[in-house]
């Protein structure tokens, strides 16, 4: 059974009801600002899994709404098939289980075999405020999954051959203690029954002489025996997990630092996975929270590359601030990205299929090395990407000058845009495109074709309509009019675009450039609004908006170095 869909209702800060609906074989990674309830979900879906049979399970500050019920409901998958489970917490009493009509689960109930089903295979937590009966806890579930598996394995198992002999072995001692175990009770019921019987004939008589009531009698009854289950064995077995030093040794992994406990749980997870330790654990949920928190950027790197291997096994669940944990460099088939809102998790990003070549994976590997926060993408509500750095940092000044939620990416060159554009394309995402056309006049024939190639392979990486991709004619700096800039004079001249306009507005020889970016910069941020490009900015609707701008200067480079080659034929032959 995997979980599909969940709902929250009148918990913490979900006073109405909070819906996500995931994919089941997906990384599910949740994003948003501070205190919009990336946690309060993770934490609402451990506790749906949770049994318990007393009140007040729940402290009542976490009822948004007072004599309300909070109401955890969850959708599950299973061959096709949809099972809707509610539960419900009162103020005052012990929580129960309810079908999608709000009928109680009891042991009559249809679905009663299919919700313990479900309760049996609770996730594993993980948080960032674990204390060390957590951490204990959570140890012993892993030991316990661990334990339930070997002992399916060795109930199961038909085999003989010398290579399994161990397995052969302790599964025939299973099978005899399973046999003998119930024989054992048995005579040791009738024993104690016996023992039992002499008391309630002596409680008895005291009775009926103290009441005065001849017909009074008491009897002890022992229960029956239900035999022998992997049940017993768990209740038996107690797990630790101790780490060694150089400065101490045995230590308990709850005396351990913050992000050394983290990353031990996640690795022992990770590891018990791969050597299949855990068994079948494709319904088993992993929920971590904040991930990354208290780790180096180096550790948050390996830990985003355990996530991964994990999220191959596993359903995954994680709320994140870090970028970082998302490498573009992988294939991503399997990640589903939201952004918490106040009443449903928006998908923002969900990958569909694989579309890099390796010069793809390449180019996003240089990216991760030059600008690790490129994947700052999944976190914003729009993304522009560009390709130089002069247009990087205007945009950057006025995206916060203006208190605007966009990431804007900086390519460095057409073949890096067409690759962010392919990263994009496969998270579904609306976003645009501004780059250089390069069709300078410096240029030969040759170059300018090359650059024409490239710039028509930009638009045909679009994929949809709401991809906008537009063009600085020759480059950015000559489009908003300060012509050609010296690589080494570029962030200085736009900072005074940028930071001098208002001191000096009368005599300032870049109002009309400042004026320019903040059209280009409206134009490409506020979708809503159409407003006329200024400068040499363009909209490029069609490959043929490229032809326009480039065959004519490519026809008189070939006059040009078609005469000049001439000339040097005569001049040889003179």
């Amino acid at each position: 059974m995997k979980l599909a869909n969940f709902s929250v209702t009148n918990y913490k800060v979900f006073k109405d009801t909070f819906t996500i609906d995931f994919s089941t074989d997906s990384i599910v990674i949740l994003t948003g600002r501070n205190n919009t309830g990336k946690s309060t979900i993770l934490e609402a879906i451990n506790c749906f899994f949770q049994k318990e049979s007393k009140a007040k399970t729940i402290p009542n500050d976490c009822f948004s709404e007072r004599r309300q019920d909070i109401i955890l409901e969850a959708v599950f998958e299973s061959d096709g098939d949809q099972i809707t489970i509610q539960k419900k917490y009162k103020e005052e009493n012990a929580p129960s289980f309810c079908d999608e009509k709000g009928k109680e689960i009891k042991k009559t109930h249809i679905l009663f075999d299919k919700l313990e089903e479900i309760l049996n295979n609770k996730p594993f937590y993980i948080t960032p405020s674990m204390l060390p009966d957590d951490i204990n806890d959570l140890i012993q579930n892993i030991y316990s999954e661990i334990i339930k598996n070997d002992l399916l394995k060795l109930e199961n198992f038909n085999g003989d051959s010398e290579t399994e002999k161990e397995s052969f072995e302790l599964s025939k001692e299973y099978s005899n203690l399973r046999q003998a175990y119930p024989e054992f009770l048995r005579k040791l019921k009738q024993n104690t029954d016996s023992i039992l019987s002499k008391v309630s004939n002596d409680v008895s008589s005291n009775l009926r002489v103290l009441f005065s009531n001849e017909h009074l009698s008491l009897n002890v009854v022992g229960g029956e025996s239900e035999g022998f289950s992997s049940t017993d064995l768990l209740k038996s077995t107690n797990s630790s997990v101790h780490i060694d030093s150089i400065n101490q040794s045995n230590m308990p992994l709850a005396n351990q630092g913050t992000g050394l406990q983290r990353m031990s749980l996640i690795y022992l997870i990770q590891n018990m996975i791969e050597n299949k330790l855990l068994g079948k654990n494709d319904n088993k949920l992993l929920l971590i929270d904040e991930p990354e928190a208290f780790l180096h950027p180096d550790a948050v790197r390996a830990l985003s590359r355990s996530l991964y291997q994990i999220g191959k096994k596993m359903p995954l669940m994680i709320s994140t601030h870090s970028p970082i944990l998302i490498d573009l460099s992988r294939e991503h088939t399997s990640i589903q990205v939201f952004r918490v809102g106040e009443k449903e998790a928006i998908q923002l990003f969900k990958s569909v299929s694989k579309q890099f070549d390796d010069d793809d994976l390449a180019n996003m590997k240089i990216l991760n090395y030059v600008d690790s926060y490129v994947n700052e993408f999944f976190f914003a509500d729009k993304v522009v990407i560009v390709e130089g750095d002069t247009e990087y940092i205007a945009f950057k000044h006025l995206a916060k000058e203006k208190g605007y939620n966009i990431h804007i990416i900086r390519a460095r060159g057409k073949a890096t845009i067409v690759t962010l554009m392919k990263v994009l394309n496969q998270f579904n995402s609306c976003y645009d495109v501004l780059h250089d056309a390069d069709n300078h006049i410096k240029h030969s024939s040759s170059t300018l074709k090359a650059q024409l190639t490239n710039c028509k392979n930009i638009y045909k990486s679009k994929t949809n309509d709401n991809i906008r991709v537009f063009c600085s004619i020759s480059n950015f700096e000559n489009a908003i009019g300060i012509g050609d800039v010296l690589n080494d004079k570029k962030t200085k001249i736009i900072y005074k675009i940028l930071h001098e306009k208002e001191e000096i507005m009368n005599t300032y020889e870049y109002t009309e450039a400042s004026d320019i970016i903040e059209n280009v910069f409206e134009q490409i941020i506020n979708r809503d609004k159409e407003i006329g490009l200024s400068g040499g900015f363009i909209k490029i609707t069609s490959v043929d908006d490229y032809e326009k701008l480039f065959n004519d200067l490519i026809e008189q480079k070939n006059l040009e170095e078609e005469l000049k080659k001439r000339k040097k034929d005569e001049e040889i032959t003179v």
